[in-house]
């Protein structure tokens, strides 16, 4: 059996899973990560990545919550906690909490973060699997560049010197692995922090010129034309551009030529952030990616100074987004095509919508331990607002697949009205039916008007003729469904009403979950219509979403 991130570690980590475990862990490999030890660092590289301050309280008190798990501990590290799950320990031994200790900025802070990092070198110095990984340790070396002014004291010391001769020690093991093929879905970070480590230790300036050539291949391989990044996570556009912008002001505050490539994806990633975010100015929840604090952002965008509009669609993507009054409709349309290594949610054909600051249909967001159960529940198709048979999930069309739909997305506008035709072959291979969705928003964003046709390209199989149609809602929203049936009526937090009215036959509300936070999970509601696909006659499903009178 081999380990898997939902899995929990005991004891901290697991110590062995592979032939390269074993090699790297050896005395023999060890002992040639000895390297002269820098008495200080060339540069402090800026992060520009916000700190909490509170969060550092909360963690000095003892509570360590990562990868939406927490740890109650007393007077001891967290290093060999046991019964979390490798997701938490992997973010642990990122050091990314380390800025919040930045932002509080006391002396007694960064005591506090020396006594840990000594410890964690104490037990973590030499080569242990998921704490070395590529991922893992390109942050944690981004982290302690970036924190390195905080955390150095004045002069020489021991600490001092123990800190820099472990971040030269885990350095050159990253500048060796980062030679070998890896299954990390992008690797910006490994080539980010072999560039910080080029600026930052004199001698190994020299090799900056491969560490900006890697990270502009990975720009390039990692952010699409449109800007859409491959994972097609709304929170992994900031955090990129958030990882460039810091790489770009680092590069100018080392007086160093800032690569086309940076500055382009800089351009391009900006716009692509603002089109996932809704009225309250915080992200969509598409392939397992959180909505962010309020006001995250639009902080980061600020400090990106790249001011290009949010686009109406990606078309490498995969994506639309219809805008009319104060409403806007975000949804995946799967155009482009995917590679099965980019595709984390199956939510093809979803979309969510919002009226101003309040959000009304939703997809149930993600969770940081994509391999957990509850990581697969919400990325199955029937845990977003589209199409669903039974518990099988839509297929995206591959990349360059001749057999894909001709227009899978089709944009009209009149008098400010806004219709979008699509079409999917999610369900063609497995259940033998094309859905077809149309979408209508009229100029005052009050009104949502939506057509899902099922069309049957072969007899269908009688336990897979089933369909739901599926409506998550915001779990803020008070909701009702009237005498008749009917209709479900919906009140938002500030007041304002809305109807849900269609002419099919079986409407209800089912009990829904909502993750828009790691940890978070809120109990919500969903519209559902459901169906069956009687013998080859296609079936026409017409609803409405109307905000009524004030």
């Amino acid at each position: 059996m081999t380990e898997t991130e939902s899995e929990p570690a005991e004891g901290g980590p697991p110590s062995r899973r592979s032939v390269y475990d074993v090699i790297f862990a050896s005395s023999a490999y060890q002992a040639s990560l000895k390297t002269r030890v820098p008495k200080r660092l060339s540069l402090i590289p800026v992060d520009v990545f916000p700190g909490d301050a509170d969060r550092a309280d909360i963690i000095f008190q003892g509570s360590y919550e990562f990868a939406g798990h927490e740890l109650q501990l007393s007077d001891q590290a967290p290093w060999l906690a046991t019964d979390m799950p490798i997701a938490w320990h992997k973010e642990l031994h990122e050091f990314g909490w380390i800025r919040h200790f930045t932002a509080n900025g006391s002396q007694a802070a960064a005591r506090y973060v020396r006594t840990l990092i000594l410890s964690w070198i104490e037990h973590f110095d030499i080569y242990r699997p998921y704490v070395w990984d590529e991922d893992v340790l390109s942050r944690r070396l981004i982290n302690w560049l970036c924190q390195s002014g905080f955390l150095l004291e004045d002069g020489e010391s021991d600490f001092n010197y123990i800190f820099l001769k472990s971040l030269r020690r885990q350095y050159t093991h990253l500048a060796r692995i980062a030679k070998r093929t890896s299954k990390e879905p992008d690797r910006d970070a490994l080539w980010q922090a072999l560039l910080y480590g080029n600026l930052c230790f004199s001698d190994m300036q020299k090799s900056m010129g491969k560490s900006i050539a890697g990270l502009e291949a990975e720009i390039n391989r990692t952010v699409m034309a449109d800007g859409c990044h491959i994972s097609r996570n709304p929170e992994r556009h900031l955090t990129l551009l958030g990882d460039l912008v810091s790489v770009r002001n680092t590069l100018m505050t080392a007086n160093q030529v800032i690569p086309i490539a940076v500055n382009n994806a800089i351009d391009r990633l900006a716009p692509a952030v603002r089109f996932f975010q809704h009225g309250d100015g915080r992200l969509s929840l598409f392939n397992g990616g959180g909505q962010m604090k309020e006001g995250y952002c639009d902080s980061l965008l600020s400090l990106s100074d790249a001011t290009g509009r949010a686009p109406h669609r990606f078309p490498k993507g995969g994506f639309e987004r219809i805008k009319a009054g104060r409403a806007l409709l975000i949804l995946d349309s799967g155009e482009g095509g995917r590679n099965k290594s980019e595709v984390r949610h199956s939510g093809l054909m979803g979309f969510e919508f919002s009226y101003g600051r309040e959000r009304l249909i939703v997809n149930c967001g993600g969770v940081t331990d994509t391999k957990s159960s509850w990581g697969k529940a919400l990325a199955a198709t029937a845990a977003h607002s589209t199409l669903c048979f039974d518990n099988i999930n839509a297929v995206y069309p591959e990349k360059n697949a001749t057999d894909s739909p001709e227009n899978i997305a089709v944009r009209s506008e009149e008098d400010g009205n806004i219709w979008l035709d699509l079409e999917s072959h999610g369900y063609l291979k497995s259940v033998g039916v094309v859905h077809r969705r149309r979408l209508y928003l009229d100029a005052t964003g009050r009104a949502l008007r939506g057509e899902d046709q099922i069309i049957p390209m072969r007899p269908l199989v009688a336990d897979k003729s089933v369909f739901t149609l599926r409506f998550h809602l915001h779990p803020d929203l008070s909701i009702s469904q009237s005498a008749g049936g009917k209709n479900i009526l919906i009140r938002t937090p500030g007041g304002v009403g809305w109807k849900f009215l269609t002419g099919a036959a079986r409407l209800g509300l089912e009990e829904s979950v909502y993750c828009s936070y790691p940890g978070e999970r809120r109990h919500n509601q969903q519209i559902v219509i459901t169906g069956h696909v009687p013998d080859q006659n296609p079936v026409l499903i017409k609803w409405a979403l109307t905000r009524l009178s004030d």
